[in-house]
């Protein structure tokens, strides 16, 4: 039996899970059928931003924007502020919040960014704001999440010349099925979160703010509770807040002397 046109395996997916599983698990799902679907369409390639997009309206049928436009706003104009210090500025940087209590960020390919509403009711300060959204940019810089994608087009395309052999078909969507799961519940290796942290700082840093608000934002994550709805899905995928906090004490000290001095500016300036 032939799987068919990607698009329709992946609307089927979303079909099902999205009255039946909770926002955390059904995030997931959209995730993993959505990467599912770049990967398949081999024969049409995808470029970095367009994977980028489907990726980020998945996010966005999970869970919808925040509807505070002074909000959106603003977190565009710190995240571009920082992605322009960054060597990817000429990307179609994109930052939103997304309208749930669970705690957690999210990057795309292609200069997307989504923070949710439970994470920013925790930050203090737009240092620790720039903080957050410095770390999902370096993922975009660093290519950690379309790395992946590219990688199974590759496979993808290799399987797309076998002549339509349909056992392969099977075989590699249920691979692929197995290897997008596990990415998102585990998440990106321990060191490309680790390497985010550290670029983080120095971009943070290079735009203007404290660069030592990393440590404050770790410090919070560690004291939640990581069983708890609102945080399990972000304790699944990152380094626990301790490892990612004993990684940056040192690069603090030793690549960001000469920075600009930090801003420690209240969350909104005032918009609210």
């Amino acid at each position: 039996m032939m799987i068919g046109d990607p698009r329709k395996v992946v609307s089927n997916v979303l079909k099902i899970v999205s009255h039946t599983m909770p926002w955390v698990r059904r995030t997931m799902a959209l995730l993993v059928a959505t990467l599912i679907s770049v990967t398949l369409m081999a024969a049409e390639p995808t470029d970095e931003v367009q994977a980028g997009k489907e990726i980020t309206a998945i996010y966005l049928g999970a869970a919808p924007l925040l509807k505070d436009s002074a909000a959106q706003r603003y977190v565009n104009l710190v995240g571009r502020h920082l992605a322009d210090q960054s060597t990817r500025p000429a990307l179609p940087w994109t930052f939103g919040i997304l309208a749930t209590e669970s705690v957690n960020a999210f990057s795309a390919p292609g200069g997307f960014v989504l923070l949710t509403q439970g994470l920013m009711d925790l930050l203090e300060s737009e240092d620790e704001l720039a903080a957050i959204l410095a770390h999902e940019i370096a993922h975009v810089v660093r290519e950690h999440h379309w790395a992946i994608i590219q990688k199974q087009q590759q496979a993808a395309a290799l399987i797309a010349r076998m002549q339509g052999n349909m056992k392969s078909q099977n075989a590699l969507f249920s691979e692929m099925n197995s290897l997008f799961s596990d990415m998102m519940t585990r998440g990106l290796d321990k060191e490309a979160e680790f390497e985010a942290d550290r670029d983080a700082v120095v971009l943070a840093a290079n735009a203007g703010y404290d660069s030592s608000a990393m440590l404050s934002v770790l410090e919070k994550l560690d004291s939640l509770k990581a069983d708890s709805a609102e945080t399990q899905l972000l304790f699944q995928t990152h380094p626990s807040p301790l490892q990612r906090l004993d990684q940056l004490t040192l690069v603090i000290t030793s690549e960001v002397e000469g920075a600009a001095a930090p801003t420690n500016i209240p969350l909104y300036r005032g918009l609210r």
